[in-house]
């Protein structure tokens, strides 16, 4: 009922806009831009690659259904064919999805006009092209598209009731990394005619969307990204690009974050200074791919929510990606809209793999340090949420330190803890729903002291610095309890091998007794054993850092 009622009020924009639509004509350029129409809007023997790519939401006259199509014509030959083309149906009531990608050949082809006849490997002749008036002249931005589809067929008529939008103003620009391209959408079109999927054949209405590419921008080849068209109820649309980079980052630049923004017949924009957050994940049944489903875009006093329909809508070739219809809510200007769109997604999202840089080896673990790591597949489109624990059975069980936090790095107090123990440690990072997550442990157990002892027990004898990085004092402000008296001094590690042995002949006031180091042993804990006459008077733990 949301998108019928959403459609409507489309419906009634597009009537009004009709009214004064002195755009709606041929010739039609924009002053200041690079495209011209109708003959950039047909191909351009010149540019490497070359799409036009059209998708509709659409309800049945007489069930009442939702479909949705996405239908791509590519100029791009290769292995005798002159491209390839991609026809997705969907009934989005029953939720059922089919994709369709073919070689074919263009037995026409015009570059004066838009006049595609296409013909896909194995299925019947296409065509998208203008309509004519009865003289046979070309009807401005009005076209007829008939594809034939295993399951199915749409067989439409388009009338534009909106200027087309000219990406960056111009309708040139650059994406990713370096490669131009020719751009233009149209962005308010109503729709007319007959679908067909399964076994349901029934007239529809709805509305579409046009994009026109041409250029070196290559979506088989190039950068991966995440791209969306939105239609406001309140006559706003949208183009939007997030493009990654090889290092999974999106550059804050205008040629990776574009966001064309139709306000109306006059006015338009393109930014990059928008946000996007990815709120929610999805991978694909064979667990091979994972794409994000629900976004929040924030641009000024623009503030989206886009979530996509279905969550399964991958197309298999010629490669993979994800396609479908998304709704929209949100505010503009502290006004309630809603609105239709699609996404076409070819960024897939890795399980994040962490590793440990503190501790990285076997250590000493004090409150001094913190605990930190990296992430080895860093992936700018999906924050991380991170969850520390720690075990002291080998691994079996953990206990939790800390959930969801977004730093690298965190202080463990430990204060809690036994006086001594040994532990693992494991990371855990995750998306914002917690369906994309990584895990790794600490390369080696690590030996926890809680309790540092400064002093011996039962004896005013002290420890500094402790911890320590090899040099320390031992001294006492008392004289020992009983006749005791200090014969020597012997230091062991945690595997009872004796490192270092003093003998202080007998003093029995420690006052700077005696200073030590241990600055060439390894990092660790070690353990001070006071004897008087091979009797131990006391022991205490040195921690070397």
């Amino acid at each position: 009922m949301k998108k019928i009622l959403l459609i409507s009020v489309i419906f009634i924009l597009g009537f009004n806009i009709v009214v004064s639509q002195t755009w709606k004509t041929y010739p039609y350029h924009k002053q200041g831009s690079l495209i011209y129409f109708p003959q950039d809007e047909g191909w351009h023997s010149s540019e490497p690659t070359e799409w036009w790519y059209t998708v509709a939401h659409i309800t049945g006259d007489s069930t009442g259904n939702e479909y949705t199509y996405m239908l791509t014509y590519f100029y791009y030959p290769y292995y005798g064919f002159d491209g390839f083309r991609i026809f997705n149906l969907s009934n989005e009531t029953n939720h059922v999805f089919y994709d369709e990608t073919l070689p074919c050949d263009y037995p026409v082809l015009s570059q004066d006009s838009l006049n595609i006849q296409a013909q896909p490997y194995g299925s019947n002749q296409e065509i998208w092209t203008n309509l004519t008036d009865s003289s046979g002249k070309a009807l401005a931005f009005q076209y007829h598209i008939n594809a034939t589809h295993e399951h199915g067929f749409i067989d439409v008529e388009y009338d534009a009731f909106k200027p087309p939008l000219l990406l960056a103003d111009s309708g040139y620009l650059y994406e990713g990394a370096g490669d131009y391209t020719y751009y233009y959408s149209q962005t308010g079109i109503n729709v007319t005619g007959t679908i067909s999927i399964d076994s349901i054949t029934e007239s529809v209405s709805g509305i579409a969307w046009i994009d026109h590419q041409y250029g070196e921008f290559n979506p088989n080849s190039g950068e991966q990204y995440e791209w969306f068209s939105i239609q406001l109820s309140n006559g706003m649309d949208f183009n939007v690009w997030n493009i990654f980079n090889t290092n999974n980052q999106i550059p804050n630049t205008c040629t990776y974050r574009i966001c064309c923004i139709y306000y109306n017949d006059t006015t338009d924009t393109t930014v990059s200074d928008f946000t996007i957050e990815r709120l929610k994940y999805a991978y694909m049944p064979d667990m091979l791919r994972c794409y994000s489903q629900k976004w929040h875009l924030i641009w000024n006093d623009i503030d989206l929510i886009i979530t996509t329909s279905n969550s399964e809508n991958e197309v298999q070739m010629p490669f993979r990606f994800y396609e479908g219809s998304t709704e929209i809510t949100g505010t503009v200007s502290g006004q309630n809209v809603t609105g239709l769109g699609f996404a076409e997604l070819l960024h897939s999202y890795e399980k994040p793999q962490l590793q440990f840089t503190n501790p990285d080896t076997f250590s000493v673990w004090t409150s001094f340090l913190p605990v930190t790591w990296t992430i080895l597949n860093p992936d700018q489109g999906n924050p991380l949420h991170y969850a520390l624990s720690y075990s002291t059975d080998g691994g079996d069980s953990f206990n939790p330190i800390i959930d969801n936090i977004t730093d690298t790095a965190y202080n463990w107090d430990f204060s809690g803890l036994a006086d001594s123990i040994y532990c693992i440690l494991k990371i855990t990072g995750y998306s914002i729903d917690s369906i994309i997550t990584g895990t790794s442990l600490s390369d080696t157990v690590l030996i926890i002291n809680t309790g540092i002892e400064h002093y011996f027990k039962n004896e005013s004898i002290y420890i500094y610095p402790n911890p320590t990085t090899g040099i320390f004092t031992i001294k006492g402000n008392n004289n020992l309890s009983g006749n005791r008296r200090i014969q020597s001094i012997e230091i062991t590690n945690v595997y009872g091998q004796i490192i270092y042995v003093k003998n202080p002949q007998g003093f029995q006031n420690l006052a700077d007794l005696v200073q030590i180091d241990l600055s060439e042993q390894p990092k660790g804990i070690y353990f001070i054993h006071i004897f008087d006459n091979n009797i131990l008077i006391g022991s205490s733990k040195i921690i070397v850092i």
